[in-house]
C-alpha cells in the first residue's frame, strides 16, 4: 500500500468520525445511517484525498483494460489499484441489494453512475485521471457487492431452515 493510500483511509476515518459525531450528539444514528456515512467519507478520501497539487502528464486514459499492460510495464502497483477499485465498491452493491431492493442490473448501473460521476470529478476538481479503467472496475465491484450479498441471504436462509430438530419432552419418556 502507497503513503497517498494510507493517507486516504486516514482521511477517511477523520472525515467519519465529524460526520458521525453530530449523529451521535443529536441521538439519530442508525446503523444503516452509520453504515452509509462511513462509507461515503472513505470513498471521498479513496479518490479524492490527497489533493494532487500537480495535474498529472496525462488527463483521460480512454483505453480499455489498460492496467493490464499497465501491470506489466509498472509491476504490481496497477494490479493492486485496479484490485483496490473493485474492492472499493462492493460495499455499495451490498448496500443496494439488502436497502435498495435493486436488481443486479440497477445495482451495476448505479456503481456506473456513482463511478462516472467520480471520475468527471476527478478530472475537473481533483487533478487526476479520467480513467475508464475506473469505471469498468468500479462497476464490477458494484455487482460483485450485490451479488456477495445475494449469496449471504440464501446461505442465511438455508442455515435458519436447516435448524437442528428439537425433542419433546413426550418422546424422553
Amino acid at each position: 500500500m502507497t503513503n497517498a493510500q494510507l493517507a486516504s483511509i486516514q482521511w477517511g476515518l477523520f472525515l467519519s468520525v465529524v460526520f458521525l459525531l453530530p449523529q451521535l450528539l443529536f441521538r439519530q444514528l442508525t446503523w444503516r445511517g452509520a453504515t452509509i456515512t462511513v462509507y461515503a467519507s472513505m470513498l471521498f478520501a479513496a479518490t479524492f484525498l490527497p489533493m494532487q497539487t500537480v495535474p498529472p502528464r496525462q488527463a483521460v486514459q480512454l483505453v480499455p483494460f489498460q492496467w493490464i499492460a499497465d501491470t506489466f510495464r509498472d509491476g504490481q502497483i496497477a494490479f493492486d489499484q485496479m484490485t483496490l477499485n473493485v474492492l472499493l465498491f462492493v460495499p455499495l452493491g451490498a448496500m443496494l441489494m439488502f436497502w435498495g431492493r435493486r436488481t443486479v442490473g440497477q445495482a451495476a448501473l448505479i456503481g456506473y453512475g456513482v463511478s462516472l460521476l467520480i471520475e468527471g470529478s476527478q478530472l475537473l476538481w481533483a487533478n487526476r485521471i479520467f480513467d475508464v479503467d475506473d469505471l469498468i472496475t468500479n462497476t464490477t465491484g458494484t455487482a460483485l457487492g450485490w451479488l456477495g450479498a445475494l449469496a449471504a441471504v440464501k446461505v442465511y436462509a438455508r442455515v435458519k431452515t436447516v435448524a437442528v430438530p428439537q425433542r419433546s419432552l413426550a418422546s424422553v419418556r
